[in-house]
């Protein structure tokens, strides 16, 4: 679907892109000042009393490793650097923006959940590619973060109608992102790519999370939503108990795509089903 059709789809069903969290803006354009060091960064963070609870309980999860407990966002800063501060501002800030939504029957804490889980994943694996795929491993935590944050903006925007979307899945077992296609005429990777661009991400990232449930024929061509979409498959397999499918998602062509080796998804596998125990979120 072209763009320009997405939102119109949008527009006559009053889905409201949100915007970019203030506090992940003022971070952003802090970090395109030189002179910004993590002390100024953490110190704007600290600021936002409600999102430095979330990244400190963010950064000191198991996941980042930290030697010692962060007490305050200026140490975390200095501890994690202040590119890795930024996705660890913009989980908590995008989260932060839908606390409203607990509560309903959708299983939204499940969403972040996998959400975060994936988002790590991309990063494990960001870093072992060899192939110049055009995206930093700390950018690739972001697309694997915000893959499926059109559900999140769905279920806000229009929830009794986007739960019947998903009852419908189950009922007819199709994927959510089939079911969305047959009963709204959009989807919730249309949304998410629209969103990733209005928050200024690179092309990217919003194609990324475009095509994450395209045909190989698509991935082929797509080495970043190639590797969204083959992390994203890995992570449920794990999470469903099934290692032995997880270990066969990412095909011989797909790791030469992205210049791997068979052993990094092997590695791949054993760090979802360590890490998935442990996400905060």
């Amino acid at each position: 679907m072209s763009n320009l059709r997405a939102r119109q789809l949008l527009s006559n069903k009053n889905i409201t892109i949100p915007t970019l969290p203030a506090v992940v803006q003022k971070v952003q354009r802090m970090l395109e000042d030189p002179n910004t060091g993590a002390k100024e960064i953490g110190k704007l963070v600290a600021s936002d009393a409600p999102i430095a609870a979330k990244v400190l309980k963010i950064a000191n999860s198991a996941y980042y490793g930290l030697r010692e407990r962060c007490l305050a966002p200026e140490h975390a800063s200095a501890v994690l650097g202040v590119r890795v501060l930024r996705n660890v501002v913009t989980q908590a800030a995008v989260i932060s923006k839908y606390d409203h939504l607990k509560g309903s029957v959708f299983d939204l804490t499940g969403l972040w959940k996998h959400s975060i889980l994936v988002a790590q994943s991309c990063n494990f694996l960001g870093k072992r590619c060899k192939a110049m795929i055009g995206l930093s491993a700390d950018e690739l935590y972001v697309c694997g973060l915000l893959h499926d944050l059109g559900q999140v903006v769905l279920l806000d925007c229009m929830q009794k109608d986007y739960l019947d979307v998903v009852a419908y899945a189950r009922e007819k077992n199709l994927p959510l992102h089939a079911a969305e296609q047959e009963r709204l005429g959009f989807g919730h990777t249309d949304v998410g790519n629209i969103v990733a661009q209005q928050w200024g991400l690179p092309a990217q990232v919003g194609t990324a999370i475009l095509n994450h449930h395209a045909s190989p024929d698509v991935l082929a061509s797509d080495p970043v939503a190639s590797l969204v979409a083959n992390v994203n498959l890995v992570v449920h397999r794990v999470v469903e108990g099934n290692l032995g499918a997880a270990a066969t998602v990412i095909d011989a062509n797909t790791i030469h795509q992205l210049g791997l080796r068979p052993t990094d998804v092997t590695e791949l596998v054993e760090f979802v089903d360590k890490a998935k125990a442990s996400v905060v979120v």
